[in-house]
């Protein structure tokens, strides 16, 4: 029989799940009308990130603690794009499944195994019924400096990213066809894995979460930059991963570079970096900044096709 419990059973229980030391500062958190934090000195950050079923995920290949953990990272991601310290989150689920209890269970088990990584705390958020599954997630965390903008690259930075992208586009392309081979790289779309890239935060002058794609989040950088970035293929195929991720893309008849540039749901960062202060622990050096209004280019040659958008 489908295990269902009540709004408050199932409020109370992850009060409980939740509940942990790393709010200090939390007056009053899950299970009363609103969370009060006090003592808040610095800058704040927010960020809120929406998941709805058939559109981000798909229940035939994600488990619900998968949807939670991928969600949790791409919000994170945002504030680490920022410069900032990630803190609290509030989630907000509305679930279609009757086994409830379950579902939400795991769904909060994803959602910490990211959030305890980094040390934040849950400290509120909503439940619902619905037709499909739908998940949200708003961030809040701290600067203790001024924030890293998209607006900040200059003409002659170079162009950093934290890893090789498009290993979740590989993975989805699997899913896609049925397979299940290799694991890691299906897991690499599923849940991917998150890495607060320090090294960029303490020199970049413009940064961005790849989440989108590499060609759609490096233009809202150029764009905002009133720049362009080309990106040099030679660099890429240096990348440590590129060997790999080529062989796969063979394998399955597909453009390693479309998985790159157009891909998305990686995670990864994009940063500008001034030529000063550049050094091999920044991560792979793909590009440069040159004169321009927005163009994104690969070897000079401007890309026309570019990642997911929703409208």
């Amino acid at each position: 029989m489908p295990l269902i419990e009540s709004e408050e059973a199932i409020i109370g229980r992850l009060g409980e799940l939740f509940r942990n030391s790393f709010a200090p500062r939390l007056e009053v958190g899950i299970g009363d009308d609103a969370a009060v934090i006090s003592g808040i000195d610095n800058k704040l950050v927010a960020t809120v990130d929406m998941a709805v079923e058939g559109i981000h995920f798909h229940k035939d290949w994600s488990t619900p603690f998968q949807i939670g953990a991928k969600l949790t990272t791409a919000s994170l991601a945002d504030v680490f794009a920022m410069g900032g310290h990630p803190k609290y989150l509030l989630v907000a689920a509305a679930i279609s499944d009757s086994n409830n209890s379950e579902v939400i269970t795991e769904l909060a088990k994803g959602i910490r195994s990211v959030a305890d990584n980094f040390n934040v705390s849950v400290i509120g958020g909503d439940l619902s019924k619905s037709e499909k599954m739908a998940l949200s997630i708003t961030a809040l965390g701290e600067l203790d400096a001024d924030p890293i903008r998209r607006s900040g690259a200059k003409v002659g930075d170079l162009v950093y990213l934290s890893s090789l992208p498009g290993l979740s586009a590989a993975g989805m392309a699997i899913l896609n066809r049925g397979l299940d081979r290799p694991r890691y790289v299906v897991e690499a779309h599923l849940n991917p894995k998150l890495v607060k890239p320090d090294n960029l935060i303490k020199v970049a002058s413009a940064m961005c979460d790849v989440s989108d794609g590499l060609t759609i989040d490096a233009g809202h950088i150029a764009k905002d930059s009133k720049v362009s970035i080309n990106f040099v293929s030679e660099q890429l195929i240096g990348a440590t991963d590129f060997k790999d991720l080529q062989e796969l893309a063979t394998e399955l008849n597909e453009d390693v570079f479309d998985w790159i540039l157009n891909g998305g749901e990686d995670h990864f960062f994009i940063a500008t970096v001034d030529p000063t202060k550049a050094s091999d622990e920044l991560g792979i050096q793909a590009g440069l900044v040159v004169s321009g209004n927005g163009q994104i280019m690969l070897d000079n040659k401007e890309i026309k096709k570019s990642g997911y958008q929703h409208f």
